[in-house]
C-alpha cells in the first residue's frame, strides 16, 4: 500500500473573547456605580432612642418604643430626624413638641428641614419647659408644631421632623451618649385624651452607616467575583 500524503490541516478555534471582554466591562461599571451611589448617600449616622421619665407621668409609658431620632453628618451641621413609628393601640398620637437640653454643642438651629409628611414646626432658641421635665432637664432650644387643629401639622405615625444645627458631629454624638445633650418630646393625643413625655437614653446604641473604605472594599470583593464567573463561562464557551 503506497503511502498517502497527509495535508496539514489548521483548524481555527474561536474564542469568544470579545463577548467575555465586554461583558467584563459591563459588570465592572454597574459596581463602580453602586459604589459610588453609596459614597455620596452614606454620611455618618446614629440612631437614637427615648426613655420614660422616672416618677412622671405614666399614660405613654407603654409607646415609649415608638419614638426614636437620627441624627445625621452634614459637614460643619448636623441633621437631627425625630421619628414616630406609630403604634396600633395609639394610632392618633403625635409629637406637639421637641427640646434640646443643649450645654453649648449646637447653634443656628432651623426646623422643617427633610420633613416626611405634613409637618411644620416653629421655635429656636428658647427656655419653654418640658412637660414633667426633671432629672435637670434645661431647655436652650424648643419647637412646637403649628397650630392647626386636632394632631394637624404634629409628627403623626409614619412621619418625622428634620431639625438642623451648626455643630461637630463626633462631639454632638459624644454628648448624647454621655447624657451631657439631651432631647425632650411631648407627645399628645394619646389613649383617653392624655399625654406624656419624654427624653432621649444617654445608653442608646449607636449605628454608624458604612464608611467609604468598607464600601469600596465591598466593591473590591465584588470585581473579583464577577471576573471569576465570567471568565469560567468564557472557558466553557472555548
Amino acid at each position: 500500500m503506497k503511502g498517502k500524503n497527509l495535508l496539514p490541516v489548521n483548524i481555527k478555534i474561536k474564542v469568544s473573547t470579545m463577548k467575555f471582554q465586554l461583558n467584563l466591562v459591563k459588570s465592572i461599571l454597574a459596581v463602580v456605580g453602586v459604589a459610588a451611589v453609596s459614597a455620596v448617600s452614606a454620611a455618618p449616622a446614629s440612631a437614637f432612642s427615648f426613655g420614660n421619665i422616672v416618677g412622671g407621668d405614666t399614660p405613654g409609658d407603654a409607646y415609649v418604643n415608638s419614638f426614636s431620632f437620627d441624627v445625621i453628618d452634614q459637614g460643619s451641621s448636623v441633621l437631627f430626624n425625630i421619628i414616630n413609628s406609630g403604634d396600633a393601640a395609639s394610632p392618633s398620637m403625635f409629637i406637639g413638641k421637641v427640646l434640646f437640653d443643649d450645654n453649648g454643642y449646637l447653634s443656628n438651629a432651623m426646623a422643617n428641614v427633610g420633613n416626611v409628611g405634613d409637618i411644620s414646626f416653629s421655635g429656636g432658641a428658647g427656655n419653654d419647659q418640658l412637660p414633667q421635665g426633671g432629672n435637670g432637664f434645661t431647655t436652650d432650644y424648643a419647637f412646637t408644631r403649628d397650630n392647626g387643629g386636632g394632631n394637624k401639622w404634629g409628627v403623626q405615625a409614619g412621619k418625622s421632623l428634620g431639625v438642623t444645627f451648626t455643630g461637630n458631629y463626633a462631639n454632638v454624638i459624644s454628648a448624647l451618649n454621655s447624657g451631657a445633650l439631651k432631647l425632650g418630646l411631648h407627645v399628645q393625643a394619646l389613649p383617653n385624651g392624655a399625654s406624656d413625655s419624654y427624653i432621649s437614653s444617654s445608653t442608646s446604641n449607636t449605628q454608624d452607616t458604612p464608611e467609604l473604605l468598607t464600601i469600596l472594599a465591598a466593591a473590591a470583593v465584588g470585581f473579583g467575583t464577577i471576573f471569576k464567573k465570567q471568565r469560567t463561562q468564557a472557558q466553557k464557551a472555548e
